[in-house]
């Protein structure tokens, strides 16, 4: 089946390997007519030797994918596009995770049909040019969502770089000594949760970063740097709209979970940060205190 003509994916699908499953598939991610998408879990690369299959040539064949039907793809902070794409990499073993990650998640973009404009032709007209406006407009109003999206990227960006330092600082010598158990325990709680909410900043980054440069969004991003209006053919208008429609939808969903990872991660790291300070505060006072009763003896 061509992959056009393949369904949305409502839930994960298994891909297996000598009976086990190994790694999942999702078709077309939220209203991405050309993409699919791979997780494969930490226990995965475990495996013995599975480590060295995992590529994304072999994740490819699992769902009977061509290499050479790839527009462009990328997992963790690595991405490839164009003419970046050689079949050498796509050979490459992928890398493993971090052990605070629980699943990788492979993109996949497809090279799209054919969506060169059709020259005007005398039986069929241009798209009236109110209709135009109207397409011009909800295009515009998709940058502005953009906007949004990138905004919050760098702000999580700064706060990506403060939640790991957070989660990497160690208790002073005096610190653990004189720390009260209650802080202690109190604080590692609060780092829990900011190992939880860490991952999805994270992969809103990578999303927010993947989505500017997705194919789809570049042909249309062609279309409307034209100052004078291109010559759309009213069959091809439906098709143009489509496909702005899908791209906004995508990006609202994408500016949703950017709001909600942002707050999180700005709350759990304010708890991890205000559990120090307490844990500090406390252990000081502990270590003043002993050494007033020291000196009275």
């Amino acid at each position: 089946m061509n992959f056009s003509e393949l369904p949305a994916s409502k839930v994960w699908a298994p891909l297996r390997y000598k009976g086990e499953s190994f790694a999942e598939v999702w078709f077309k991610p939220e209203g991405q007519p050309f993409a699919l998408t791979f997780r494969i879990p930490q226990t995965s690369f475990q495996i013995p030797g599975m480590d060295q299959l995992l590529t994304t040539e072999n994740l490819l064949k699992a769902v009977a994918i061509p290499a050479e039907e790839v527009e462009s793809w990328g997992y963790g902070d690595a991405s490839h596009s164009g003419t970046h794409v050689s079949h050498p990499e796509m050979r490459q073993p992928l890398t493993p995770l971090p052990s605070d990650v629980t699943h990788l998640n492979v993109y996949i973009h497809l090279k799209p049909p054919s969506q060169a404009v059709v020259p005007l032709e005398r039986h069929e007209p241009e798209i009236p040019f109110a209709k135009w406006q109207g397409l011009e407009a909800r295009w515009n109003t998709l940058l502005g969502l953009e906007v949004v999206i990138d905004t919050l990227r760098l702000r999580m960006e700064g706060l990506r770089g403060e939640m790991e330092t957070a989660l990497n600082k160690s208790l002073a010598g005096d610190e653990k000594v004189h720390a009260m158990n209650a802080d202690v325990a109190q604080w590692n709680k609060a780092k829990s949760r900011g190992r939880y909410v860490l991952p999805k900043v994270k992969e809103f980054i990578h999303r927010a970063t993947w989505a500017m440069g997705a194919p789809e969004r570049k042909k249309l991003d062609e279309l409307f740097k034209n100052h004078t209006r291109p010559q759309i053919l009213v069959s091809q208008f439906d098709r143009v709209h489509q496909e702005i429609e899908h791209l906004f939808k995508d990006r609202q969903i994408l500016s949703a979970q950017g709001v909600t990872s942002y707050q999180d991660c700005k709350s759990s790291l304010a708890d991890i940060q205000g559990a120090l300070r307490t844990l500090q505060s406390n252990a000081q006072r502990k270590r003043v205190a002993a050494r007033a009763k020291g000196k009275s003896f």
